[in-house]
């Protein structure tokens, strides 16, 4: 009698210390979705199976769900990390990629902003465009006086002595014309396009990702803890129960992994 109340007593801890990363990760989907880091529906479902395995901690239906339920909330701590670095890095290239619009704004209206291709290159150079970065910067360093572009040159010095890879120097097509531009040019030779805003745009982190992450948790959650928790359903309901709960897991997973970007990275 004492050994099962010790071991009721520790089930209702470790149920109640689950919803403390469970919480984490609630609130988590909910600013995702806010902020459009995942679409909605992802978010909702996210949200509802961490509701759905924090009611499982507390009350498992079977006593064998114990330490499924366990292991479930471990893989949300592990993926959790993960999860929100690629939403930072995503956020962090989405600003990037802002304040290179503005840059090539202000292009448009003073074609000889130095100062704005500047910014264009440091912008290129921090989304890891590092070589036609480095190029534009060397193109623009005659036209900065030392008095008036300290930073500037530093900035480039320091490009200077770094070993950039070959690879980086490569040139990059248009995405209007579909022309070869070496590193150096703002414009397309061809067109005249910012082919570079639109070759940066296309290596930000897009929803896809969070996407990915989100909903393989919520299949691993449906696998590992909804499965063994049909066992207590009548024979029927069970294998009903079960088949769903594959065909959600697999759908879902489907859906994110998907390529539908049209060559945007993930």
């Amino acid at each position: 009698m004492h050994f099962d109340r010790l071991t009721n007593n520790s089930a209702a801890l470790i149920g109640c210390l689950a919803w403390i990363p469970l919480a984490v990760w609630i609130l988590a989907c909910v600013n995702w979705a806010i902020g459009g880091d995942i679409d909605p529906i992802t978010g909702i479902l996210g949200v509802f199976f961490a509701f759905g395995l924090g009611y499982e901690a507390i009350n498992p239906p079977v006593p064998a769900m114990a330490p499924l339920t366990v292991i479930a909330v471990l893989v949300t701590v592990v993926m959790f990390p993960f999860a929100r670095t690629a939403m930072d890095r995503r956020q962090l290239r989405g600003i990037d990629i802002e304040a290179l619009e503005r840059s090539y704004q202000a292009l448009s209206v003073r074609p000889d902003n130095v100062i704005a291709k500047f910014k264009i290159a440091k912008c290129l150079f921090d989304l890891g465009v590092c070589g036609h970065a480095l190029r534009i910067a060397e193109s623009l360093a005659p036209h900065m006086p030392q008095r008036f572009f300290t930073e500037e040159l530093r900035t480039l010095r320091k490009w200077q002595m770094m070993q950039i890879e070959g690879r980086f120097f490569a040139p990059i097509s248009c995405a209007e014309c579909q022309t070869s531009n070496p590193p150096g040019n703002l414009f397309c030779e061809k067109c005249g396009s910012a082919f570079l805003l639109d070759f940066a745009k296309g290596k930000v982190v897009g929803k896809r990702l969070g996407k990915k992450l989100v909903s393989t948790w919520i299949a691993l959650i449906a696998v590992l803890v909804g499965l063994p928790a049909a066992k207590a359903l009548p024979p029927g309901p069970c294998i009903a129960t079960v088949a769903s709960m594959l065909i959600f897991a697999v759908t879902m997973v489907y859906f994110a992994f998907r390529d539908t970007t049209g060559g945007v990275a993930a």
